[in-house]
């Protein structure tokens, strides 16, 4: 039963702006209309015709499902396999086959220390697993981690596109081919002051980790047309960076900012 919850629950979540030109559009702002277009990689926001950005940070959410595909689904040799998955009218069984995934990955992407406190009150285990805090940013990962997320967030991805298409001509609707990854630190301030330019950036700065956050208020941040910017560091290729921020900090010290990531999608032209 838990592989197939699993597996609707991860459809969900890709499928998020697929599904969403099926939803009414009359609370949408052009912004959240914009980001929910159906060639719009899941997630991003289009940065230029071939580059998009995580609108927020990678959630406990969507890094918990990794895990479960993890234990279940995914490995390195289903990773080469997946590359020969035909591109439209894939089975979801072929996709969510079980035990398929891989339990020394599984155990090199759980937190390298879940009892690590949060804040004075909370664990680093209980807010990655609470539902309370499922859309907040994921912590207490390491690079590689982060990058083993981009690299099954790619297959994951390019594979619902192919279980979505039930033809060759639905398929031309998608984007041909989606990779994700982590940005470069200078990449990322450049793409952040582009979407500036736009005015296509808000800020986040609360408390995050606070208990008395609201979830509402972060699943809403993720349905946001803007880029989201959070009090967080983020993991880059090439080291952590401070995002920008239209104010001073107002909760942390700079040494004292936990670190998440967010990914930027390449999408590859046919």
């Amino acid at each position: 039963m838990k592989f197939f919850q699993s597996r609707i629950f991860l459809l969900i979540i890709f499928c998020f702006v697929l599904l969403s030109c099926n939803t009414p559009k009359k609370s949408l702002t052009p912004e959240a209309l914009e980001v929910n277009a159906i060639d719009v990689p899941p997630g991003t926001l289009k940065v230029n015709d071939t580059l998009y950005v995580d609108r927020v940070p990678v959630t406990n959410l969507m890094y918990n499902e990794f895990l479960d595909n993890l234990e279940n689904y995914w490995s390195m040799k289903k990773h080469e396999r997946m590359q020969f998955y035909p591109r439209y009218d894939l089975s979801q069984d072929t996709v969510f086959q079980p035990w398929t995934g891989n339990t020394r990955l599984y155990m090199e992407a759980t937190y390298e220390n879940p009892k690590e406190l949060v804040n004075k009150q909370l664990k680093l285990g209980e807010y990655s697993k609470n539902p309370r805090y499922a859309y907040h940013p994921v912590i207490g990962i390491s690079k590689f981690q982060a990058e083993l997320f981009c690299l099954w967030r790619s297959d994951l991805s390019n594979a619902v596109y192919a279980i979505r298409s039930k033809s060759e001509k639905k398929r031309a609707k998608f984007p041909y081919k989606v990779n994700y990854r982590l940005p470069k630190q200078e990449e990322m301030l450049q793409i952040e002051n582009e979407l500036s330019s736009r005015d296509r950036i808000r800020y986040y700065q609360d408390d995050m980790f606070s208990a008395m956050a609201s979830t509402l208020t972060f699943k809403e941040l993720q349905e946001n047309g803007n880029l989201m910017i959070l009090e967080l560091k983020e993991i880059a290729q090439d080291g952590t960076y401070l995002p920008l921020f239209n104010q001073p900090l107002q909760y942390y010290d700079r040494a004292e900012l936990k670190t998440g990531f967010r990914c930027v999608c390449e999408v590859e032209k046919k």
